[in-house]
């Protein structure tokens, strides 16, 4: 009997260049918006400026509108996908990740009983000839309760409308998505009039490809890793998982934990060089891992990940969070103030006031004055 060889170690350092290789950031990248959310599989958009200093930080000659007119084409949806929480998708990843991640919800909600004695596909059926344009989702629910009666079950009140969203696939339509909207409220649309073209995939084929987006994009994972990213269940991802195996690459962590990657995915040497990069609040690689080792250290993410589910935009120094910022604009200065966890070195330093200095422009582009406090 053949013993199959040791999978090879990755250490930390070489995990974090992979992440950042798959995340656009070792260098910024000249490719367009929608190429650039596949390669990195969803944006969050919990805090509306969040796609825009992403993108910012990881394409060339990023301007916000590119990202408003591929959510004009169509091309970028927004909704409630991975772990229930908004993201931007590309329309053509769309109705994968639907199937893949709302799919156990909706089972989840239908034993519920959140509508009390009517079908599910009977709400998803009204609710998808009432949104063939843009409505606000208290007119989607005032509608099917004026045809349905009193069937939503009120103890579960806050579920009722990602109950009706999951299952008629509803996505936000702009202003939702556009740079000066404050909020996450938007008008909602059915996605089979929105999108125009695809189809709800078969469960394993949208689940295949949740898992190769998220390799592609956090690899090397572990399961635990790739059922964080989508918010699913291990037993729901391990027999896809393993269906793809023999066509994988499989390494190990420092710890001894399996970690399975595509073929040909960037795995650069742990020396690489890596330049400052700022992250806005619930960036994706602070989400996407259950192992978060290869992004921030243990000790400091107290001072991200706060009680109130806020997670704070972070500064980024070989590779690793080593602080936070914000941004306090007016009509005469926009200062980003960076509060690092530890002293940084000079040249650290020097390129975080770079960095900062032009994220500050990007971000408040009208004011009069751009500068960058450090501590």
């Amino acid at each position: 009997m053949t013993r199959r060889a040791a999978a090879p170690v990755l250490t930390l350092r070489e995990l974090n260049r992979a992440m950042l290789a798959r995340q656009l950031l070792l260098e910024r990248a000249g490719i367009g918006v929608v190429p650039a959310i596949e390669r990195l599989a969803a944006l969050q958009a919990q805090w509306s400026p969040s796609p825009y200093i992403a993108l910012w930080s990881r394409l060339r000659n990023f301007r916000r509108e590119k990202l408003w007119s591929a959510i004009e084409r169509h091309d970028v949806v927004r909704a409630r996908l991975m772990r229930g929480t908004l993201h931007l998708v590309t329309a053509r990843d769309f109705y994968a990740y639907a199937v893949a991640t709302q799919d156990l919800q909706r089972g989840a909600w239908n034993r519920l009983q959140v509508a009390n004695g009517v079908e599910p596909e009977r709400v998803a059926s009204l609710a998808v000839a009432f949104a063939r344009t843009p409505r606000a989702k208290e007119d989607v629910i005032a509608h099917l309760r004026e045809r349905l009666g009193k069937v939503f079950n009120e103890q579960y009140a806050w579920l009722v409308w990602r109950f009706v969203s999951a299952h008629a696939d509803l996505v936000s339509a702009p202003p939702g998505g556009r740079w000066d909207y404050g909020g996450t409220d938007a008008p909602y649309v059915a996605a089979r009039h929105w999108i125009g073209s695809g189809r709800r995939p078969a469960e394993d084929a949208a689940v295949e490809r949740l898992i190769r987006r998220c390799l592609g994009a956090f690899g090397p994972a572990t399961l635990a890793d790739i059922c964080k990213f989508t918010g699913q269940v291990p037993a729901r991802i391990r027999p896809v998982l393993d269906r793809l195996a023999p066509d994988l690459r499989r390494f190990a962590d420092e710890q001894g934990r399996a970690l399975f990657d595509l073929p040909r995915a960037p795995r650069p040497k742990a020396e690489v060089h890596v330049p400052v990069r700022f992250l806005p609040r619930y960036d994706e690689v602070l989400i996407a891992y259950q192992h978060r080792d290869r992004v921030i250290a243990p000790r400091h993410r107290p001072a991200i990940y706060a009680k109130n589910g806020i997670i704070e935009a972070t500064l980024l120094v070989d590779g690793f969070v080593t602080g936070t910022w914000d941004l306090a604009a007016s009509r005469e200065q926009a200062l980003l103030r960076i509060r690092p966890f530890e002293k940084l070195a000079p040249p650290d330093r020097r390129a975080a006031l770079d960095e900062g200095e032009q994220l500050a422009r990007f971000l408040a582009p009208d004011a009069r004055a751009h500068g960058v406090r450090v501590g």
